[in-house]
């Protein structure tokens, strides 16, 4: 239960950031699909926060971008990926250093508060910050619906049509490798160096 904020936060920033950026490009689409407000509602994927809270990765419900909308498309895929991309590192760096300055005055703290309660609270911290790095670490992957196809369309245009075609297979394949663990075992691994990198 204590990972839902941080499973909503990471998600619904994501998705709203990447709307919110496509609308002030000329994308006036956005607009319609109701995607300019942070209502995690409008920006949750079921099945990829089912996935987010049992497996820990997962994905937030893909904004439907109008490519032709934008003067320079090469721009705009680049910043469509790189702005939710640093909202998510930027707000996982915040909130990992939160949770390391909680936990070093924890002894203090329960003078105030009870050990419950600081350990929940402590745990909404951490899994705030793990799931904001962990979805900007996964947008990294050029497969539909993550960012990471944005970049790939950006720097390397003909790649990201290839990667397209075999779509379908692509997508089935990434959500074997999270259901039986390897993206766990891949990126979990590499969220937590980042997280301990973060601690002081």
């Amino acid at each position: 239960m204590i990972s839902i904020p941080g499973v909503i936060i990471a998600a619904t920033l994501h998705e709203y950031v990447k709307s919110l950026v496509a609308y002030k490009l000329g994308d006036e689409s956005i607009k319609k699909q109701g995607r300019l407000g942070p209502n995690p509602l409008k920006h949750m994927d079921i099945l990829g926060t089912i996935f987010l809270l049992v497996f820990r990765f997962g994905w937030a419900n893909p904004v439907r971008i109008t490519p032709f909308s934008f003067k320079n498309h090469k721009q705009a895929m680049l910043l469509l990926f790189a702005m939710p991309f640093l909202t998510n590192i930027i707000i996982g760096a915040v909130f990992a250093i939160g949770a390391n300055v909680f936990h070093m005055n924890f002894v203090s703290l329960l003078d105030i508060f009870s050990m419950e309660a600081l350990i929940i609270m402590e745990g909404i911290l951490y899994f705030i910050a793990f799931y904001n790095i962990a979805f900007a670490l996964f947008s990294l992957i050029p497969i539909y619906p993550m960012s990471g196809i944005l970049l790939l369309g950006a720097i390397k245009p003909m790649w990201a049509v290839k990667i397209s075609h075999h779509e379908k297979v692509l997508q089935l394949a990434l959500v074997f490798f999270i259901v039986i663990g390897f993206a766990n075992i891949v990126f979990g691994n590499l969220v937590h160096n980042i997280l301990l990198a973060l601690s002081f």
